[in-house]
């Protein structure tokens, strides 16, 4: 007796067992069952992406909140002749922040994308 994942829910269960006790996805394979696991699974796949695609708005947001006034402070600075450093500003460190988690969260929508075409 082993534990296999369950293709409905994913979650573990007894390869004995005639049915899942958690989404009750029976193992006789008919079309119901199989045409129920599949929509799942896209459903699951679709929601899990929308979410990556707002967290990386947000974070391209973040990045944008930080570059914008570092720009300002520039553009400022050079109209009234100022020697000026972007470098020193604190816009900065929003918009490194911004990067980061934005190019993070295109590592998990691949690693996702990738889950989903080949399952294991």
């Amino acid at each position: 007796m082993s534990l296999v994942n369950c293709p409905s829910c994913n979650k573990k269960i007894s390869d004995k067992a005639p049915a899942c006790p958690h989404c009750d996805f029976s193992f006789n394979q008919n079309e119901e069952n199989l045409a129920r696991t599949k929509i799942l699974k896209a459903r699951a796949y679709r929601t899990k992406m929308y979410r990556y695609k707002m967290l990386g708005f947000a974070t391209m947001a973040l990045a944008v909140f930080g570059l914008v006034p570092m720009l300002w402070s520039y553009a400022q600075a050079i109209d009234y002749g100022f020697n000026v450093s972007i470098t020193n500003h604190w816009g900065k460190y929003l918009m490194m922040a911004g990067f980061i988690l934005y190019v993070f969260i295109r590592v998990l929508m691949f690693i996702t994308k990738r889950k989903h075409r080949y399952p294991k």
